[in-house]
This record gives C-alpha cells, sequence and structure tokens, in this order.
C-alpha cells in the first residue's frame, strides 16, 4: 500500500499571504485618497485665495452676479447713508417752505439710490474699481503674510479692504456726491480683513499651506505608485484607484457643500445677504469644485479602463467590437487628443500643477491605448471591417431587434386563418359545444377582425 503524501500547507499560506497583500493594497489606496482630498484644498488654496492676479479675476466676476451685485449695492449705500446725514444735506436744498418734505424726500432718495448703485455695477467702469481695489487689498495681504515688503503698510495695525472709492462713486451716481464729498468719514467701508494680533499666525498657517501644496501632491502620487507596486493584479489596481478617485471627489464636493453652509451661517447674519454669500462661495470655489469632478470623472475612466480589460463576457465583447478600431492607432489618439483639448478649453487656471496632472492623464491614457491595442489583436488578430462600418451594422441590428411586432402597423390576418378557424368554429357547433348564439357571436368576431 502506498502512502499518500500529506497536503502541504503552502497554498493556505499563500491565500494568506494575497488576502494581506490586497489589504495593504486597499490601505494604501485610502491613504492615497485622504491625501489627495487634502492635497485638492492645499493647491486650491495656493492657487486662488494667495495669487493675486487668480483672486482678483475671479472676483471681479462676482459682480455679474445680480444677488452679489444687489447685496454690494445695498451695503454701499446704507455706508453711504449711515456716515453722512443726507437728510441735512437736502434739506440745506429746498426752500424754505419746503424744508419739512426733507424727510420723505431723503427715505425716497435712499430707495432709489439702490436701483441706480445696482445699475451702476454693471458698467466697466465702476467694476475696474471694484477690481483695483481688490487687487490692492490682496497684494498687501500677501506682501504682509509673506513677511512684509517695501510697500506693506497697515493702518492701526490692520490690513483692510477699503471700499471708500466706491462709495464716492456710487455718491455721484446718485447725485449728491459735491454735497457729501467731504462729510464722508476716512474710515467709511473699511472692512478689516488681518489684524496685527493675528498676524503670527497667520504667517504661520501661509507658510504651511504653501509648503503643503506641493508636498501632499508628491505623497499622493507615490502612495498610488505604491499602491500599484504591491497589487499582484493590476487591474484591480487600476479599478481599485479609479474608485478612490470617485470616491475623493464625491466627498470633495460634499465637503465643499458643508464648509459653504457653516461659512455662510456663521458670518452672514442677516437672510438676505445669505443668497449672495452663497453664489459668492460658488464663485470663489468653482476651480476646486471642478478639480472634485475631474477627479470623478477621470476615476469612472480608470474603473471602465480596467472592465475592459478584464475577463467577463461584456468585456470580451466589447473588445472585440474595439478590435478594428485599435488596429489602427488613429482611433484611439484621437479620441485622446480630444479629450486633452477639452481639458485644456476647460481650464481656467494652467499652473505647473495641473499642467503636470494633465501630462501624467495624458501618458496613463497613451499607455492604456497600447496594451489594450496588444491585447485585443492578440485576441481578435482576424479583425478586418472598419470600425465605422461594424458600429453602423451592429446599430442597424439592435434597432432592428428593438422593434417589436406591436410597435408596427397591425397586420390582417391571412385569408387561410380566417378560414380554418370559421372551420374550428363550425366543427365546435356541431359538436354541441357552442350553442347557436355562441357560435354567431364567434363567427361575427372572426369575420370583423378579418
Amino acid at each position: 500500500m502506498s502512502v499518500q503524501p500529506e497536503p502541504t500547507p503552502v497554498p493556505e499560506a499563500a491565500r494568506r499571504q494575497s488576502r494581506g497583500r490586497a489589504t495593504g493594497v486597499w490601505v494604501v489606496l485610502v491613504i492615497a485618497g485622504l491625501l489627495l482630498f487634502l492635497s485638492s484644498f492645499a493647491i486650491w488654496i495656493n492657487r486662488v485665495a494667495l495669487n493675486t492676479n487668480v483672486f482678483t479675476n475671479t472676483s471681479s466676476s462676482l459682480l455679474d452676479d445680480p444677488a452679489i451685485r444687489s447685496a454690494v449695492a445695498n451695503r454701499t449705500v446704507d455706508e453711504l447713508f449711515a456716515n453722512v446725514d443726507v437728510q441735512a444735506e437736502v434739506e440745506k436744498q429746498l426752500p424754505a417752505d419746503y424744508q419739512g418734505l426733507a424727510g420723505p424726500a431723503t427715505a425716497g432718495l435712499r430707495q432709489a439710490s439702490y436701483r441706480i448703485v445696482d445699475r451702476a455695477l454693471e458698467q466697466p467702469a465702476f467694476q475696474q474699481l471694484f477690481k483695483a481695489t481688490l487687487r490692492a487689498t490682496h497684494q498687501t495681504l500677501v506682501e504682509v503674510l509673506e513677511g512684509g515688503g517695501t510697500r506693506v503698510s497697515t493702518e492701526n495695525g490692520e490690513v483692510t479692504l477699503n471700499l471708500r472709492a466706491i462709495i464716492d462713486e456710487a455718491a455721484d451716481r446718485i447725485g449728491i456726491g459735491q454735497q457729501v464729498a467731504d462729510k464722508i468719514p476716512a474710515d467709511a467701508g473699511r472692512i478689516v480683513i488681518l489684524r496685527a494680533d493675528e498676524l503670527d499666525t497667520a504667517q504661520n498657517g501661509f507658510q504651511l499651506l504653501k509648503t503643503l501644496a506641493w508636498v501632499l501632491p508628491l505623497l499622493t502620487l507615490v502612495a498610488f505608485a505604491l499602491a500599484v507596486w504591491l497589487s499582484g493584479d493590476r487591474r484591480r489596481a487600476v479599478r481599485g484607484t479609479g474608485w478612490v478617485l470617485v470616491a475623493a471627489g464625491l466627498l470633495g464636493l460634499l465637503a465643499a457643500n458643508l464648509t459653504r453652509n457653516y461659512v455662510v451661517g456663521s458670518l452672514v447674519s442677516r437672510e438676505d445677504d445669505r443668497q449672495a454669500a452663497n453664489n459668492a462661495w460658488n464663485i470663489l470655489t468653482e476651480l476646486m469644485r471642478g478639480s472634485f469632478r475631474l477627479m470623478i470623472v477621470v476615476g469612472l475612466l480608470f474603473v471602465i479602463a480596467a472592465w475592459l480589460a478584464g475577463p467577463s463576457r461584456r468585456a470580451l465583447t466589447s473588445r472585440e467590437w474595439l478590435a478594428p478600431a485599435l488596429q489602427n492607432r488613429v482611433w484611439g489618439y484621437g479620441v485622446l487628443a480630444v479629450v486633452v483639448l477639452f481639458l485644456l478649453f476647460n481650464t481656467a487656471v494652467l499652473d505647473f500643477a495641473r499642467l503636470f496632472v494633465l501630462i501624467l492623464l495624458v501618458a496613463l491614457g497613451a499607455a492604456w491605448i497600447e496594451l489594450a491595442r496588444r491585447q485585443t489583436l492578440a485576441e481578435f488578430p482576424d479583425a478586418s471591417s472598419t470600425f465605422i462600418a461594424d458600429t453602423r451594422a451592429r446599430m442597424s441590428s439592435w434597432w432592428e431587434s428593438r422593434r417589436a411586432p406591436s410597435a408596427a402597423e397591425p397586420v390582417a390576418p391571412a385569408a387561410d386563418d380566417v378560414a380554418a378557424r370559421l372551420a374550428s368554429l363550425a366543427q365546435l357547433h356541431s359538436t354541441g359545444e357552442l350553442t347557436d348564439e355562441e357560435f354567431t357571436a364567434a363567427k361575427a368576431q372572426v369575420l370583423g377582425r378579418s
């Protein structure tokens, strides 16, 4: 009797090692997703909030929004009437017999002023003034955060946004500029941005964000590369990367909305101004939210690419359909070129980080085209029909299969079929299974449908 050797424990150990590696890959992917999420905020702050040109151009579009424009007009008029006794100035202009009408006249002037300033804010001259004010304030703030400079000065230990020029312009538009020009206080329209006691904290945070804006993206790329390297199945690693990108994009959009609700709710007390604040947040964070939407799209492309390379029946059918197109590289690289052009024309800011990501996506897309082409042509070497002709034939076949007989025009029954049914009814009537009335009704029904 031969003795059977005992089974070796190596397969179980290999399975445990495989499960451990798969778990490790997913842990690294989750870490990479969190780093990507954080780096998106850091890059946005560095690219928009701390870049004077981008911030000014982005903020200038605020006045294109009706709700924001109305809020700015209301704030400007309120500042003007709060700092100047407009009623007294109106009273001086009225004859003695009509000075009692100064109060109603001032109230009417104030209501009209909201509409006048709102319309004035649509004019290029007013918008250029608003843009110049934002640029000067932002330059001062950035120089202070960077440690100071030759042109930096703070009034009373504060960095402020000074809307005095806009208030003066509003007074001229209303028609009382000459009367109140020397009566508007110097601090009218001043909004404190940064106080001296907050300077150290702000400067430290500024330097940290500048560092994180380039350190976090590098760590993110290293984490994704490590996950692919650890994975024994590159296709699953690509699919996992895609799902992580989708999750990071969705989490980023959710975080942006939650942050908006918190910021607007805590900083804006008047209900009338909250719509304007929400719109302002959406405009200022459009680049960041656009990055998160791009993550979702790229993640889905990764998932689709991994699925197309898989062993499922539908994936095999898809590769068979793509085989004619992949015989010629023009189709694949043509689609890639269209995607690149779309991203270029829809990119508001093309800095180094965005350009690097674009180059990386192009390289990954080209690599996928070559790998998919090699796999597909190895599986279907005889695919000879052109891609357009094959697609047209498949679409025609699908359309014909979708045309159900019930959707077509009703077809009259053939004469032979009517005769056969009448003979069957006569047989049933002769055997007594149908009464005279039932036979007559059934016969009429058959003849009526013929």
